[in-house]
């Protein structure tokens, strides 16, 4: 216990009371002062150079050299992993990757009482791994390649353990569309543009909306037919949308057409005598209300046919 409160501040002093609290917790006994001096007596001599422990003012300082604290090789290696993705260098982003998470053994600390501290330590070791997958993935995601096709369980894995983390679901939705599977990268943006919205109040970030325009590229591309098609680039995400947009507008009018035979013949606002018609615009609001004689469409809305006639009540 005593090592490990040293090692989370190697090359710093630790005061005499931190120390107290990592042994001891908030109880420490009457005689913890004598106590700890006989835990550092017993350190130093299971180090091989006794004079790393030094005992200064205000408590004890361990010297830990670079390279010999496993953390500070990982830290090393993230900052590779780096240095890669931002120049874009895929197959040394993977490498860089691989090494530094080659030394992960689980959750950091893991095993230790909260008295011994390090919670931003470990959280930032956490955060680390993180980046490092998100980095990796990327990576193979621009590499392609036959990795694709088991990149979709594990990211599956990762977007239900932190189903609010954006990048981990543009990967998901990229791996599923490139690997053929277009309908459910679709449904994978729908659950977290739902989930982000209800929870947070916010719509996806540009990254999520990068991918989705992707998949939808490829879906106009290939006809819908699940997987990346060859004109999708040339299509461009303006056809998508608009071809979106006209599926929302045709949902919006079916489901008009089944509601009631009244909703299709209102009062008129102004209190006069001639019902008035609302119809259904392209982007599911109403467009107009006009006589039910003459409706008035707007030039882009399809004309739609008579759903049924209605007679003078008897």
């Amino acid at each position: 216990m005593l090592l490990a409160a040293l090692l989370l501040d190697a090359g710093r002093a630790v005061s005499v009371d931190a120390l107290k609290d990592a042994l001891w917790g908030g109880e420490p006994p009457v005689s913890a002062q004598a106590s700890l001096h006989n835990h550092v007596a017993r350190l130093r001599r299971l180090l091989d150079e006794p004079d790393r422990l030094r005992t200064v003012p205000s408590g004890y300082v361990l010297r830990v050299d670079e390279g010999e604290l496993d953390v500070h090789v990982f830290d090393a290696r993230v900052a590779a992993a780096r240095a890669a993705h931002a120049g874009q260098d895929w197959e040394r982003v993977v490498r860089a990757c691989t090494d530094a998470l080659s030394l992960w053994r689980g959750a950091p600390l893991a095993g230790l009482p909260p008295e011994v501290g390090g919670y931003a330590f470990a959280q930032r070791l956490r955060e680390a791994r993180l980046l490092l997958l998100e980095w990796r993935y990327d990576a193979e995601l621009a590499l392609g390649g036959p990795r694709l096709h088991e990149l979709v369980p594990e990211l599956a894995a990762l977007t239900a353990e932190y189903p609010l983390r954006e990048v981990y679901h543009r990967q998901l939705m990229l791996a599923l569309y490139r690997t053929g599977r277009q309908a459910e990268a679709l449904a994978v943006h729908h659950d977290l543009r739902t989930r982000l919205v209800d929870r947070l109040g916010i719509e996806p970030g540009p990254g999520v909306r990068a991918a989705h325009v992707e998949v939808l590229r490829g879906a106009v591309g290939n006809g819908g037919s699940g997987g990346p098609g060859p004109q999708g680039g040339a299509l461009g995400v303006g056809v998508a949308v608009r071809r979106a947009q006209g599926a929302v507008a045709r949902g919006a009018r079916r489901a008009a057409a089944r509601g009631a035979r009244g909703r299709w013949l209102v009062a008129p606002e102004g209190g006069g005598s001639q019902p008035s018609a609302r119809v259904p615009g392209c982007d599911g609001g109403a467009v107009s209300s006009s006589p039910v004689q003459s409706p008035r469409f707007p030039p882009s809305c399809p004309r739609p046919r008579p759903l049924h006639r209605t007679r003078p009540r008897a």
